[in-house]
């Protein structure tokens, strides 16, 4: 068995720590990043040399459940608006 260099654990960075590739800063992920929403997704920037470090994907892709939960529940409104007039146009 090896010892262990308590100091080499310490300095190891979290795992929600993103790295700036161009200057080298580093926080995390909730941390002083410029957040950037778009229509794709959201782009982290780095707040000191303003490199784009990640884009993170919206959740409207194709795959995704939320982009068919949208779809299900405008399918379910629109059902329950033509129910409603149908009601009302055919009962004395």
């Amino acid at each position: 068995m090896s010892p262990t260099d308590s100091r080499a654990e310490q300095e190891a960075p979290a795992k929600a720590t993103l790295f700036c590739p161009d200057c080298g800063h580093r926080s995390r992920y909730d941390g002083d990043w410029m957040v950037v929403e778009h229509h794709g997704g959201t782009h982290y920037r780095c707040p000191d040399c303003h490199a784009q470090i990640t884009t993170r994907p919206s959740h409207t892709d194709r795959g995704s459940p939320r982009f068919f939960d949208t779809y299900w529940q405008a399918w379910d409104r629109g059902i329950r608006v033509w129910h409603g007039l149908l009601q009302r146009f055919l009962s004395p």
